[in-house]
């Protein structure tokens, strides 16, 4: 039992590492290397008032939510990918989560964007709250019987509510959700995965929730993880917010932020 509590924990939160490894690749920031940091300020203030603009369109788009959802898509990508104003320049990644609310609002069966959406939003914008909002919107423009691989979007909402959130309750009904959506689809589907196999991987972890589990750890884990990737100050001060609820602080070790109990001496 133990074993299978520090497999699935591990699983999970290499999981969030394995997709935020694969977010770094881009550095579409090459020909920013120039830019000065008034003018990266700015450019974050432009690019929020974009996306409220985008927000505010009509719901319809105009026939053209496809193409707005895909422009988004690629303006967050620009965003993600530009390290230079992420980290140089430490404007964080807190535009996130208004990225995956127009992209899901337009175009909720865009099943790719939520994987970039599990990382971007409840790992480097330490904002989980925000993506389980989102999910839950998109989830419901979303079938199995029209999407194959439509399941893997309730896994990924099971992740943050496991991990993010502590919430074991919540992980379980998602888990259940993946599984059930998992068990519908045909078997000449095309699919990067083996959706039985998906479908028994979350029964067993929605199985592991039905006791009372102490998620401590791998909530601790899984915010270290956002922590070592926290640029600004606002992510670094959600991140100390929600640790000191699982009796954990922050604080400086060979001058580097990590998450400790809150009782340990330097």
């Amino acid at each position: 039992m133990r074993f299978r509590n520090l497999a699935i924990n591990l699983g999970a939160i290499a999981i969030f590492a394995a997709i935020a490894l694969s977010l770094q690749f881009p550095k579409l920031n090459q020909r920013l290397s120039g830019q000065t940091l008034e003018e990266t300020r700015k450019g974050v203030i432009e690019e929020e008032a974009r996306l409220k603009v985008i927000r505010q369109l009509p719901s319809r788009g105009f026939g053209f939510n496809n193409m707005i959802a895909n422009f988004t898509f690629l303006q967050f990508l620009q965003y993600f990918g530009d390290d230079i104003s992420r980290n140089k320049f430490q404007t964080g990644y807190s535009l996130s989560p208004r990225y995956f609310e127009n992209i899901i609002e337009r175009d909720p069966r865009f099943l790719s964007s939520y994987l970039y959406m599990s990382a971007s939003v409840s790992m480097f914008a330490g904002a989980p709250r925000d993506a389980i909002n989102i999910y839950e919107k998109g989830l419901r423009s979303l079938n199995p019987d029209i999407q194959p691989t439509a399941y893997t979007a309730w896994r990924y909402k099971a992740t943050d509510h496991l991990l993010f959130l502590g919430d074991a309750k919540g992980a379980r009904e998602s888990y259940l959700k993946a599984a059930e959506w998992a068990d519908r689809v045909s078997s000449t589907a095309k699919t990067f995965e083996d959706p039985k196999l998906a479908a028994d991987l979350s029964r067993q972890s929605a199985k592991w929730l039905e006791k009372e589990r102490d998620l401590t750890k791998a909530q601790v884990g899984a915010w270290s993880l956002v922590l070592q990737n926290a640029v600004d100050k606002k992510t670094v001060q959600i991140i100390a917010q929600e640790v000191d609820k699982l009796g954990m602080k922050i604080d400086i070790q060979n001058d580097r932020l990590v998450i400790v109990p809150k009782n340990s001496s330097k």
